[in-house]
């Protein structure tokens, strides 16, 4: 009998994939692995491309997010798989799925929020396919980008000595999404607005990404879609070395910690596995720290030192003066946590 998907997990998934598509079109630069594929199509660009699926019940609830705020966020994550390799969007195609009986004014938000983020990072919405889905909505998008051959960043580049940087804050989609579960209560308004909106607004650092990828600052990038543990390690994993983190040096916005200090939790979980924050976690040559710093303060961002990248294998947090490999690594569909 066949073990269940769950023994494989998310990750254990892909490799089933990635392991039976080693043959590979002579145009593919990179393949399974990666945020993008990199496809060498001629020329000195590269195009990259990227995917993500939103499922009701599983991504979202229709009652905490609204269409316009789906749209958008639906959006903002396939940008950031872009930003996460240093390139620009180009344009975007959209496969839907939707319950017959659903209203037009609810289809009309998400059209809206899906253009409007669109149109805010200079890229267009090109085509795509509708289907009826009884079973609840579905929003796939598949996102278009390009960069310069030789200023496209990987995961696999990271070096020994590297700094790991990340721009902050992190943590506030998952305190925002634990708002929506019913926690918070007696928390400010203006906190709780806060933290909603980074959960149901995401913003794509593609400037950044891009800037970084231009002055060549950054041997290796992803974006923290599913916890920056899980997410560092995916780095590790394709540079072959391993990382300490500090977990005392995470950037926690001050809305983040006074809800955590209400609840009586700890700000530092939501940083570390919580994810959805959408924001860039790089890796720097020592020397160029500093620089990065400055880049990401030119635009408006502030960038937090968290760790280096060294020997070994996986990602490993220092916290309150113990080091150890955290529990909790992040989200995975088919652990035991699958349904945010």
């Amino acid at each position: 009998m066949s073990p269940p998907l769950s023994s494989l997990g998310e990750f254990g998934l892909v490799a089933l994939f990635e392991r039976a598509a080693q043959a590979r079109h002579p145009a593919t630069r990179v393949g399974i692995g990666d945020d993008c594929a990199v496809l060498d199509l001629g020329g000195l660009e590269r195009v990259l491309l990227t995917t993500d699926l939103l499922l009701e019940r599983v991504h979202f609830e229709a009652a905490w997010l609204s269409a316009e705020d789906l749209g958008h966020k639906s959006m903002a994550v396939n940008l950031s798989d872009v930003a996460a390799m240093g390139g620009e969007a180009v344009a975007a195609l959209l496969a839907l799925g939707l319950p017959p009986g659903l209203e037009v004014a609810w289809v009309e938000g998400l059209r809206d929020g899906l253009v409007g983020c669109a149109r805010a990072y200079g890229l267009e919405l090109v085509g795509g396919d509708t289907v009826s889905a009884p079973g609840g909505a579905v929003v796939c998008l598949t996102v278009l980008g390009r960069a310069p051959a030789d200023e496209v960043v990987l995961r696999s580049g990271g070096q020994p000595g590297d700094r790991v940087l990340a721009t902050g804050p992190l943590g506030d989609s998952a305190a925002g999404l634990h708002l929506l579960r019913g926690g918070g209560a007696g928390l400010a308004p203006e906190d709780r607005a806060a933290l909603l909106l980074a959960h149901r607004r995401p913003e794509p650092q593609l400037a950044l990404g891009r800037e970084l990828a231009r002055r060549r600052l950054a041997h290796a990038m992803i974006d923290v879609s599913d916890g920056l543990v899980q997410d560092l390690g995916h780095i590790c994993e394709r540079s072959g070395l391993g990382a300490e983190l500090d977990a005392d040096g995470l950037p926690l916005s001050a809305a983040a910690r006074r809800l955590a200090a209400l609840e009586g939790l700890d700000a530092r979980d939501w940083a570390l596995s919580g994810g959805e924050d959408y924001r860039l976690l790089f890796c720097v040559p020592g020397g160029l720290a500093a620089e990065a710093e400055r880049v990401c303060r030119g635009l408006g961002l502030e960038a937090a030192e968290l760790g280096r990248l060294g020997a070994g294998r996986g990602v490993r947090v220092r916290r309150d003066g113990q080091v150890s490999a955290p529990a909790d690594q992040g989200f995975d569909h088919f652990g035991p946590r699958g349904a945010r």
